[in-house]
């Protein structure tokens, strides 16, 4: 296991712009660099990931499962936006020039994956862009996604709707633990800072290893809340909405994943919307990979 060369590879993909890294090229290229098996789940036609890139044949969930005789898999799941303009609720000018790290979650399971093959370990990333041209989705459809009637309010809180889709189709048991890892708010950059993960998530114990974990990597990260009372008032309904108009954004991100997994107290979200991307540099960071490298490895001791 090579911890270093996972976070050259996640930095490597994340800064490939989206004219050398996008649907036409993007298993091969992965499959190629981290020198692992690739495998292509077809997703279905009403669902966000085909919708979002105009029914593309390779935008689907891309997955490499590892299986050895422990009982408990970690399963990563990774949003794979390769470029995000947003859709119909198109960025503003000057938004657009890092859009193509909205892969990143991918890119960051996949690279520990590569370097953890002989691990229980599961990698499921539902993979799209979210451009206006190619987009099937509109301000105000509605979208059945496992048990719940999703309404769009906002085409561009589009990772969570992708997220969504893959957590209802990956096979999960009671003892897993489920990891999303995703660019998935601006807003979590306002509330802890540009170089910390917000981390969430109900198990105490999860979360004191995941931050042992990291600051043993010396990468920070903060956990944020999961309040009931948000998950109340907007999501325990078999209607809702991808975005709401309310403050802690972060959270309310993190609370419409939780409605679509199986086992929520086995479950952590990173966001690392700003934590992957260093901005003065333009370049990316490699975080969370060491972070989750070094729980992964707890998980079985």
């Amino acid at each position: 296991m090579n911890e270093k060369r996972a976070v050259e590879y996640c930095k490597k993909l994340v800064n490939v712009p989206y004219n050398k890294l996008n649907l036409a090229n993007y298993k091969e290229k992965l499959a190629k660099l981290l020198k692992i098996k690739i495998n292509f789940i077809e997703s279905k036609s009403s669902g966000p990931i085909k919708l979002m890139s105009g029914q593309h044949k390779n935008a689907g969930i891309i997955s490499t499962d590892y299986r050895t005789t422990r009982k408990r898999r970690v399963i990563l799941i990774g949003k794979g936006i390769l470029f995000d303009a947003g859709g119909y609720d198109i960025k503003p000018s000057g938004k657009y020039a890092n859009m193509k790290i909205d892969m990143a979650g991918m890119a960051s399971a996949f690279s520990v994956a590569s370097q953890l093959v002989n691990e229980n370990l599961a990698v499921y990333c539902p993979v799209s862009t979210n451009l206006v041209a190619n987009s099937q989705i509109l301000p105000g459809d509605e979208i059945k996604i496992g048990g719940k009637l999703v309404v769009v309010s906002n085409t561009d809180a589009e990772g969570r709707l992708i997220l969504a889709e893959a957590l209802t189709s990956v096979p999960q048991t009671s003892k897993d633990i489920i990891i999303t890892v995703a660019t998935l708010t601006g807003a979590v950059g306002y509330a802890i800072g540009e170089k910390a993960t917000g981390v969430f998530t109900l198990n105490d114990d999860l979360y004191k290893r995941y931050k042992m974990s990291s600051d043993k990597a010396k990468e920070l990260v903060w956990r944020l809340p999961l309040w009931e009372y948000l998950d109340k008032k907007y999501f325990r309904k078999k209607r809702i909405k991808n975005s709401v108009e309310d403050k802690p954004g972060p959270s309310l991100a993190a609370l419409f994943l939780k409605q679509f997994v199986k086992y929520p107290d086995n479950w952590i979200h990173l966001d690392i919307a700003y934590s992957c991307w260093d901005k003065k540099k333009e370049r990316a960071t490699g975080q969370p990979v060491r972070s989750l490298i070094n729980f992964i490895n707890t998980v079985w001791k």
